[in-house]
């Protein structure tokens, strides 16, 4: 029979995996070519809420695990069933798993943006070097759906940046945009948002 603590460990990580679902979806769908998933946004709401969960959960297995003694009536001699190493190996493993899952949005964004950066034709990929203010200098603001975390921001900002002609670029998950600034005589606000929807966003 599985021990306890192992149960509630598995059910830990499953917590902490459906916390990372809100950037690990768009990250499924962007690499699969299946665009951005709108239904992300709901496992945003529950995000630290299951993260919570999975932290009590743990700790309750390391309880187990470590600090729980076996109660004895008065009188009576009881020693503790030590647990053993697999459970213990499962155990740390399961915090490993969960630390990662619970920092996914600080790290999905850039894995997207490394794997699936839009292509781009040979003349476009080249960022553009700046020497002195352009005079086509432009700024737009671009209503973005699909973003639920820090990590999505990178995602966009980065293929962004690498597309001649454009000087910044900002995203901001909690605004649903991303601000760019760019040079009109090297790129078009078309190559830009062609430049988003590549990466599997979509403009609202």
């Amino acid at each position: 029979m599985m021990e306890k603590s192992n149960v509630f460990v598995g059910g830990a990580m499953f917590a902490a995996f459906v916390s990372s679902l809100c950037c690990v979806l768009p990250l499924i769908a962007v690499i699969f070519g299946l665009g951005a998933f709108g239904t992300a946004a709901i496992f945003e709401t529950v995000r630290y809420p299951m993260i919570v969960v999975a932290v009590a959960a743990l700790a309750f297995g390391f309880y187990r695990a470590y600090f729980r003694r076996e109660e004895c009536a008065e009188g009576e001699a009881c020693e503790t069933k030590p647990v053993s190493r697999i459970n213990k190996i499962f155990l740390w493993v399961g915090t490993i798993v969960i630390a990662t899952f619970a920092l996914a949005p600080y790290y999905t964004g850039y894995i997207a943006a490394a794997i699936t950066s839009p292509n781009l034709p040979a003349t476009e990929s080249a960022p553009v070097v700046v020497t002195e203010e352009p005079a086509a200098k432009k700024t737009v603001v671009l209503k973005v759906r699909g973003m639920t975390c820090e990590g999505c921001e990178a995602h966009i900002e980065v293929p962004l940046r690498k597309l001649r002609g454009v000087i910044s670029a900002d995203a901001d998950y909690k605004q649903h945009n991303v601000t760019v600034v760019y040079d009109s005589a090297q790129t078009t606000v078309e190559k830009i948002k062609e430049a988003i929807t590549a990466t599997g966003y979509e403009l609202i």
